[in-house]
């Protein structure tokens, strides 16, 4: 490791620049009503992330949400990043490099509406997990949202000694300073060692497409999920009693998919659950039917249940917007317990009926007036589905999207700049859905030349492709580099005009283009 500030942490490369819907506040509310469960309602709210990376979802969430986000994330650089992001939309973030020590040590901190960790409670110490509990015990305010994901037992079982057998190889034997080639090299000493067959792999199916498959993922991501010193991967159950301090209580899952059953649990699963009567064990034991290994929890601290009646009342009135157009969402689901197939008839008229006017955001009520044939219940899990698939998102209310317009305008600005010169972030914030939509680099050039008063496809093509060629860049097209300028102007070409029939409609629905 190349400092002692990091505890363990695999910080001599950095984190990648991912995005994680779960913690979107729009997106956190759905869930819970899904449940029954209603947050706690603030005319100003202020949110926190611990650990939020190279500061991406932090960001997207604070510029696209009413009210303000406290963050940190103990990697300095990781920090500087986060903060030059928020600079672009709010000339007061606060974004800190604080450890949960050092933040637990705080005294000018508020009340959070929501506390969210995507990822971190595995890879920190038992120790810390303490920190964070009395973080959320203190700064928690009282119907607060808890948002915390995590490895877990028992899909973990298999494979969690060749996690250890990665970090043991990095801890003890000996290896170059640069990461790659330390991550190369203990993918490959653990490759050797399942050739020599011992009894641990012939006791696992699969075990050797498990590393193959991990040998083909980003290495950036492989140091942070596999190399880290500390590993404390838990049951569903451990984490609630680990919780349990912070007076919060185990409200439902943030992955929609898991409110539906049956294209999660065979028939004598939903059999077999719909016998225990308590919630946590009943939990517990979804997760053995499903081999869960990454868990998507929701807190809270003191929950509000809703009657049915106002809990129909809040969908009814809740908004949903098309992420996509229809012939790209696929007619297939995948959950951990397999594939499904959609019903045409149920999913088809609703996408058809998002994507009217524009793919103008509807309400739920407007979708059944829309859809007559669907019942209330119908059309309620059919959308849970699309939101799970990530075709469809919750938005916000029409008062909670202007207040963040102007915000979402400046990061969305700043996005589109840093875009010239890398394609780091492919991201950009929509006021509509609070969260972060795909917006690959190429189609974030085009979305400069169109500001800049560019109104066809062909124009936005040149004015990207002067972009690029200044700095000795060109395309690739079937994994070979186009040499010509012709040739990469053609094709930047081909994709504005894919990007101003496709993507285009959509974006501007999502209040970004």
């Amino acid at each position: 490791m190349s400092s002692t500030w990091n505890e363990g942490y695999f910080t001599d490369v950095g984190y990648t620049y991912g995005y994680y819907r779960e913690i979107n506040p729009v997106f956190q509310r759905f869930c819970l009503l899904l449940r029954g469960f209603a947050p706690v309602e603030s005319t100003n709210p202020v949110h926190c992330e611990l650990g939020f990376g190279q500061g991406v979802s932090i960001n997207i969430h604070a510029a696209a949400n009413p009210g303000s986000y406290v963050g940190t994330d103990f990697n300095p650089a990781q920090a500087a990043h986060a903060n030059s992001l928020a600079a672009s939309y709010d000339k007061n973030p606060r974004l800190y490099d604080d450890s949960f020590e050092q933040l637990l040590a705080r005294d000018d901190l508020p009340q959070f509406d929501s506390i969210s960790l995507h990822g971190i409670w595995t890879w920190v110490s038992r120790d810390h997990h303490k920190q964070i509990v009395e973080f959320v015990r203190r700064h928690l305010k009282p119907g607060g949202v808890l948002y915390n994901s995590y490895n877990c037992f028992p899909g973990w079982s298999p494979a969690a000694p060749l996690r250890q057998l990665f970090s043991l190889h990095d801890r003890f034997m000996p290896h170059s300073s640069d990461h790659s080639a330390r991550v190369e090299k203990a993918l490959n000493f653990s490759e050797s060692l399942l050739a020599a067959n011992p009894i641990y792999a012939k006791s696992i199916p699969g075990l050797d497409e498990k590393l193959k498959k991990i040998m083909g993922q980003d290495r950036h991501y492989v140091a942070h999920e596999y190399f880290n010193r500390e590993w404390n991967c838990m049951y569903f159950t451990d984490v609630v009693d680990a919780l349990s301090p912070a007076k919060v209580d185990y409200t439902g899952s943030a992955v929609p998919f898991d409110t539906v059953d049956a294209i999660n649990l065979s028939a004598e699963g939903q059999a077999f659950l719909s016998t225990i009567d308590n919630p946590i064990m009943r939990e517990q034991i979804r997760d053995y039917f499903v081999n869960q290994q990454f868990r998507k929890d929701i807190f809270t601290k003191g929950a509000t249940r809703l009657s049915s009646a106002e809990q129909v009342s809040r969908v009814l009135e809740t908004r949903f917007v098309l992420l996509k157009p229809i012939d790209e969402i696929s007619s297939k689901v995948s959950t951990l317990s397999g594939e499904a197939t959609l019903q045409g008839e149920i999913y088809v008229p609703i996408m058809e009926a998002l994507a009217a006017k524009g793919y103008a955001p509807k309400t739920v009520s407007q979708l059944l007036s829309n859809v007559p044939t669907h019942t209330y219940q119908v059309m309620l899990q059919a959308l849970t589905v699309l939101v799970g698939m990530d075709a469809v998102a919750p938005c916000h209310s029409e008062e909670s999207e202007k207040q963040v317009q102007s915000r979402c305008n400046l990061l969305n600005q700043h996005l589109c700049q840093q875009s010239a010169y890398e394609s780091k972030i492919s991201l950009l914030a929509s006021p509509l859905t609070g969260g972060g939509v795909v917006v690959e680099r190429f189609q974030q050039l085009f979305l400069i030349a169109l500001r800049q008063g560019k109104k066809q496809p062909a124009d936005w093509a040149q004015w990207a492709w002067q972009t690029l060629s200044v700095q000795g860049q060109r395309l690739l097209k079937e994994g070979k580099p186009l040499e010509t300028a012709e040739e990469n102007i053609a094709e930047l070409t081909l994709q504005a005009t894919t990007f101003a029939e496709r993507k285009l409609p959509i974006l501007k629905a999502l209040r970004i283009a």
